[in-house]
């Protein structure tokens, strides 16, 4: 009883919450000593003195309901980390287009636990929907059920059927959809048939501050989606993000409801609407007259709009987000200064020369700035003139993240190719003196060496994260060495994130040869990518050396038939490294 006192205490106090199953055994286990204490209430269990020594009942020696889950609040908080495990820990299995995470399921078991955990454990369930499917399917079969033939679905709805609706819908907050696993009719019917009830208000989700919509292509074009966010949007909506794939093939019941966006759910203050790369009708004036009647609107990410309505929003000064995709060659230009009150700046195009024109009139300061770049219509000289323009549009002083991504010009996916990069490409970057995030993953290294590295890391000396190269799609061998790792550890004391591609075949310095400035104490993982190497023993030594806390090394499978030994070499450095820090008392884990 101690033993397990003491773990109650240890999950209480935030010490062991990694796994939610910790909670659904303590819980499980309260449940236990409930019946073993017969059917009492827990007004009764909340009445009884608890030891703070044992955790037992002074007055009948039995144990009792630990206090601290008898507080609303803390058992809130508690259900709210099970539900965030989901977050994090993605994994699970698929079962009617339902993932069954761990959070959920350990959600599901706390709701039968007790009458106390009942209500919390349920409001955290369904909190976040990935699909309307589970409110769907609470109702009967003969709603939503398909007869053989002709297709039939019955719209007769009884007071039950709208309670155990309400039940549950008033509970969501966040609403993945359209669903996959019934037909686009049926799902009309049945949103039709609920909110035709005599007790029912739209919008059905009283409580719903997040809708997010996805549409997949083609097939969406015949099963149209859109219009069922009409019973979905109302006044408690602050953001929403739209995947709208079958753009520009919509029908006029849905261009309707895309029309009252702004009038149903006035307080938005994200917006995210997404259009194929190469949609043939620029939505800019669709999108302009929804954005233009919202107030507090705070992030955006859309398609160029029109000059009147940037400088509404830049009058409004609330915009801190802003994301512009130019979806074709034909798109509205901006000629201005955005407002200081923005802090994230994100440009993508079909390719670099799109992007170069569209900031040619640009002025801004923001601290976040990341391009996406069309490598199907770009070549290396067009990324050179994108880079190049960059200093006389952006403050030098205020840039603290660049990232330029490479993606399809054609697809909304990463690129099948890549760019050499060389220090002629990255000067112009150089000038941006206070990037503490830097991330040129996407590119080739193969152009730089460990002179271009140390130049790198002396005007960016505030560095926190770097990432070069590991992302490379054609995993060209890297020119640079150990030691143009080390110009980056040397000079920027504040690396904490580093992921580079280099060659480790060759230029590994011995311990006494490594400079005292370059040990860094911050990095516990590093990211190698593909890059080859031959001895193991001298790279473990190395690395150990300069970086005394590092527990992990992350590694690509190689495809070039000469260095088919590398990946496994890198794990062999790592085991060296996890041994050497255990024989510390440093756990690895």
């Amino acid at each position: 009883m101690l033993d397990q006192y003491h773990t109650e205490e240890r999950t209480l106090s935030g010490d062991d919450t990694s796994n939610p199953n910790c909670l659904l055994a303590l819980a499980q286990y309260h449940l236990t000593r409930r019946r073993d204490v017969g059917d009492s209430t827990l007004t009764a269990l909340s009445k009884r003195s608890c030891s703070e020594s044992n955790g037992v009942d002074d007055r009948e020696g039995k144990s009792s309901l630990h206090r601290a889950l008898l507080v609303p609040e803390i058992v809130r908080l508690i259900f709210g980390f099970v539900q965030a495990w989901d977050e994090e820990n993605p994994a699970g299995e698929c079962i009617g287009f339902i993932t069954q995470t761990e959070g959920k399921r350990s959600l599901a078991y706390l709701a039968r636990t007790c009458h106390f955990f009942h209500e919390p454990a349920i409001d955290a369930l369904w909190m976040n929907l990935e699909s309307i499917d589970p409110l769907i399917k609470l109702l009967p079969r003969r709603m939503w059920g398909k007869n053989r033939y002709p297709l039939l679905v019955r719209k007769f709805m009884r007071k039950k059927h709208w309670d155990i609706f309400r039940k549950y819908a008033s509970r969501v907050k966040t609403l993945r959809g359209p669903s996959y696993g019934l037909s686009t009719a049926i799902q009309h019917t049945v949103m039709a048939a609920i909110a035709s009830y005599p007790k029912a208000t739209r919008p059905l989700f009283p409580q719903l501050t997040e809708i997010i919509w996805r549409e997949i292509r083609m097939f969406h074009r015949s099963e149209p989606c859109v219009s069922l966010l009409k019973y979905f949007m109302g006044p408690s909506v602050t953001q929403i993000t739209l995947k709208l794939h079958c753009w520009p093939y919509h029908i006029p019941s849905e261009m309707s409801v895309l029309a009252e966006m702004s009038n149903l759910c006035p307080n938005i203050v994200s917006f995210t609407a997404q259009f194929p790369p190469s949609s043939h009708n620029d939505p800019c004036e669709e999108v302009g007259e929804i954005v233009s009647n919202w107030r507090k609107l705070r992030a955006l990410h859309s398609c160029a709009l029109p000059q009147s309505v940037m400088d509404q929003l830049i009058s409004q000064n609330t915009l801190e987000s802003l994301a512009i995709e130019l979806n074709n060659s034909i798109y509205p230009p901006f000629i201005g200064r955005l407002p200081e009150s923005l802090h994230t700046f994100s440009l993508g195009g079909s390719s670099a020369m799109m992007c170069t024109r569209y900031l040619k009139n640009v002025h801004l300061s923001p601290t976040s700035l990341t391009l996406r770049i069309g490598a199907d219509d770009s070549t290396i000289e067009d990324v050179a003139d994108l880079f190049r323009i960059l200093p006389d549009h952006f403050s030098h002083t205020t840039v603290q993240a660049f990232t330029p991504e490479l993606t399809s010009s054609y697809w909304m996916s990463r690129s099948t190719d890549t760019f050499r990069l060389d220090l002629a490409v990255l000067r112009p970057i150089l000038v941006f003196t206070s990037l503490r995030t830097v991330d040129l993953s996407f590119f080739s290294t193969a152009g730089l060496d460990d002179d271009a590295c140390t130049m790198m890391a002396q005007s960016w000396s505030a560095l926190e994260s770097l990432a070069l190269g590991t992302v490379d799609i054609l995993m060209e061998r890297p020119v640079a060495t150990v030691r143009g790792l080390i110009a980056f550890l040397v000079r920027c004391p504040c690396l904490t994130n580093l992921a580079m591609a280099f060659d480790g075949t060759r230029c590994i310095p011995e311990v006494s040869d490594i400079p005292s400035g370059a040990v860094n104490t911050r990095i516990e993982r590093i990211d190698v990518a593909h890059s080859p190497l031959t001895d193991v023993n001298a790279m473990a030594t190395c690395l150990g050396t300069l970086m005394p806390c590092l527990k992990k090394v992350d590694v690509v499978q190689l495809g070039r038939e000469d260095d088919g030994e590398s990946g496994g070499r890198w794990e062999e450095v790592q085991k060296m490294l996890s041994c050497s820090l255990r024989s510390q008392g440093i756990n690895t884990d």
